[in-house]
């Protein structure tokens, strides 16, 4: 029985340590700058990138929509924001419906992936920790009785 417990907590330390190994892999994997790159180089892409981003209408900000000027499209937001005053629809309810995310991207997301894919391990881990002591927990008492 001391055998049997003894190596229920090695399986479970084990498991444990690996599925912090894995999530801490995941959270380095997870940050935005590449390794590669200075300071001064992700910032510049950055700045080129929100550029880029308003200039062809991409990203949070508000793009004009094709068939009204600048100002045709300034009246109705300004309109909109009076009617949502009048009638009580602040930004509280508004703000719900409309907000997006600022880092939105068309791609499939890796980070998110990664984070499940790194719990269902140490699940698994956990798992099959717990099934190895099961077993040996069974087996255990049937060895001392043919002893």
């Amino acid at each position: 029985m001391n055998i049997a417990r003894t190596i229920g907590r090695i399986a479970a330390v084990l498991a444990t340590v690996s599925a912090l190994t894995a999530l801490a892999g995941v959270a380095q994997a997870g940050t935005s700058k590449p390794p590669s790159m200075s300071k001064a180089e992700y910032r510049a892409l950055m700045l080129r990138s929100e550029a880029l981003n308003q200039k062809y209408g991409l990203g949070p900000q508000r793009a004009v929509p094709q068939g009204m000027t600048a100002a045709e499209y300034r009246a109705l937001m300004l309109r909109s924001e009076a009617l949502d005053q009048k009638y009580g629809l602040g930004k509280q309810k508004g703000a719900a419906l409309t907000s997006q995310p600022t880092n939105s991207t068309r791609g499939f997301a890796w980070g998110a992936f990664a984070i499940g894919a790194a719990v269902m391990f140490g699940l698994a881990l956990l798992a099959g920790g717990f099934f190895v002591r099961r077993r040996l927990l069974a087996t255990l008492p049937r060895a001392r009785a043919s002893s």
